[in-house]
């Protein structure tokens, strides 16, 4: 009776360090370095395919300063097969905002797919990404194109 009793302390014991060492790594990972996921949203397409957009920002907001954020364009076509991202860096005072850089990059998930090309731009208050990406089993063509702004509050979308 006595060993049984051992038993359940020593498998309680070690269900608590799992879940205590379990939480501890999910804070870890969800505690990224000022940024913060600030939108969300999904795109369909009539071939079946689709988009999931994510907005991340950088750095807390004061009335005035810096910020930077990027935004991901996530595809997928059957599973996730790439994402392209834009990058800016904006400068806001309350009543106004500009993107100061922009840059892009992109992952290939799926290796049917590649870079054909890809470029970005700042414009006003904008980070401008476009490309093209394609499947080389059928020369099938996407072209995405990111747009982050930046509000004159700082707040990016």
């Amino acid at each position: 009776m006595v060993e049984k009793k051992s038993l359940a302390a020593i498998f309680i014991s070690f269900m608590l360090f799992f879940v205590l060492f379990s939480l501890l790594s999910v804070s870890a990972v969800a505690a990224q370095p000022n940024e913060t996921l600030v939108k969300q949203y999904t795109e369909t397409y009539p071939d079946g395919s689709y988009a999931v957009v994510s907005v991340y920002q950088n750095e807390p907001l004061t009335r005035s300063g810096p910020v930077s954020g990027h935004k991901d364009f996530n595809y997928y076509d059957g599973g996730l097969a790439w994402t392209f991202t834009v990058n800016g860096t904006f400068t806001y005072t309350g009543s106004s905002a500009v993107c100061q850089a922009a840059s892009c990059t992109y992952s290939i998930h799926n290796n049917v797919w590649y870079c054909v090309s890809s470029s970005a731009r700042p414009s006003g208050n904008s980070a401008v990404a476009s490309g093209t990406m394609r499947r080389g089993t059928d020369n099938v063509e996407i072209y995405p194109s990111v747009t982050l702004y930046c509000s004159p509050n700082g707040s990016l979308s």
